[in-house]
C-alpha cells in the first residue's frame, strides 16, 4: 500500500495507514517475525484500530444528548476514517482527525484526535490526544485495540502463551452479553497474576477488568515475551474471536460498552471523559518484545 507511513530503527519495521491512522504491520527484527495480526478476513479483519469516540457498543447503537437521540455504531468512527499525516520522520508519525459535517450526523460534539506514534529504542508507544475547540462541552471514550500474533511461531499452541500481570490482582470480571455489559462481575483472579491461554477462554466474549493495580503485563511462551504497558485508561479488555486460536488483542480504554439497563443519556455513561472548552485528554499504551 502506497500510502503507508513508515517507521524503522535497528529493532523494528513499523508501517502505519492513515485511514484510521492504524498500524498495519511491526516486523520485530530480533525475532525475525511479524507481531501485528495481518487482518485475515475471515477471521478479523482489523490491525490495531483505534476505539472512539466510543468504546465498545452502545444500547441498541444509540445514545441521548441534549434531549436528541443519535446513532452511532460499536466502537464509533475513528477507526473507518481518513487522518490527516500531520507530522513523519523514522522515529514518530502524528495524524489527526477533527469533527466535520460526516462525524457531526452522528457524534454532535466538535472535537480534534491527534494519535502519535512513538519508536523509541525497543519501545513503540501510542498517544492518544483528545482536545475540545468548542465553546461547548464534548464527552467521549477512547480505546486501543491493538492485536498480536498468538502463538507467534509456527511450531508452538495457544495453549503454550501465559498472559502474566505486573502484580498479584484480585479482581473481577465484567460480564458482557451480546456485547452489553449484563450488570453482572464475578470474581476472576484471586490473588493471581496470570491467566493461561485455554481453548476455551474467550467462548463467553471478551475478558473485560476495571481498575487493576498492574498497569502492565507480558504475553509470553517459552520462546517469546511480549510486555504491553498502559497509562490511564482503567479499563482492560483482553479479547479474541472464538474458536479461532490466531492472535490476541490486548485492548486498555477510557470507557466501556453500555449496560443493558443504560439510560442512554451518554453524559451519565460509564467511563465517559468530559472535557470543556480548550481542555485536552491524553492517554497513551506501549509495547515491546524482550527476547
Amino acid at each position: 500500500m502506497s500510502d503507508w507511513i513508515v517507521l524503522e530503527n535497528e529493532f523494528y519495521d513499523i508501517k502505519i495507514h492513515p485511514s484510521g491512522a492504524e498500524i498495519h504491520s511491526v516486523y520485530s527484527k530480533k525475532i525475525n517475525r511479524e507481531i501485528i495480526w495481518q487482518a485475515k478476513p475471515e477471521v478479523w479483519s482489523r490491525h490495531a484500530p483505534v476505539l472512539f469516540p466510543i468504546v465498545g457498543k452502545l444500547k441498541e447503537n444509540k445514545f441521548q444528548y441534549n434531549e436528541k437521540l443519535h446513532e452511532l455504531s460499536q466502537h464509533g468512527f475513528a477507526r473507518d476514517l481518513q487522518f490527516d499525516v500531520k507530522s513523519h520522520n523514522k522515529s514518530t508519525a502524528q495524524f489527526l482527525l477533527e469533527s466535520n459535517e460526516k462525524t457531526k450526523r452522528h457524534f454532535p460534539f466538535e472535537f480534534k484526535l491527534v494519535i502519535t506514534y512513538e519508536l523509541k529504542q525497543e519501545k513503540i508507544i501510542c498517544y492518544y490526544n483528545v482536545m475540545n475547540p468548542s465553546m461547548n462541552e464534548l464527552f467521549f471514550s477512547i480505546g486501543g485495540h491493538p492485536g498480536f500474533i498468538c502463538p507467534i511461531d509456527e511450531n508452538e499452541k495457544w495453549t503454550d502463551y501465559l498472559i502474566v500481570f505486573e502484580q498479584f490482582e484480585t479482581a473481577n470480571r465484567l460480564c458482557l452479553e451480546d456485547g452489553l455489559l449484563n450488570g453482572n462481575s464475578v470474581l476472576y483472579l484471586k490473588n493471581e497474576n496470570n491467566i493461561a491461554l485455554a481453548n476455551d477462554l474467550f467462548n463467553e466474549d471478551a475478558l473485560v477488568f476495571k481498575n487493576l493495580k498492574s498497569q502492565s503485563l507480558i504475553l509470553k511462551s517459552a520462546k517469546h515475551c511480549l510486555k504491553f504497558s498502559w497509562n490511564n485508561m482503567p479499563y482492560l479488555g483482553i479479547w479474541s474471536k472464538k474458536g479461532q486460536h490466531q492472535f490476541i488483542c490486548i485492548e486498555p480504554w477510557h470507557g466501556v460498552a453500555d449496560s443493558k439497563n443504560s439510560s442512554g443519556d451518554f453524559t451519565q455513561k460509564e467511563g465517559i471523559v468530559k472535557l470543556n472548552q480548550n481542555e485536552e485528554f491524553n492517554c497513551n499504551f506501549e509495547f515491546s518484545i524482550l527476547n
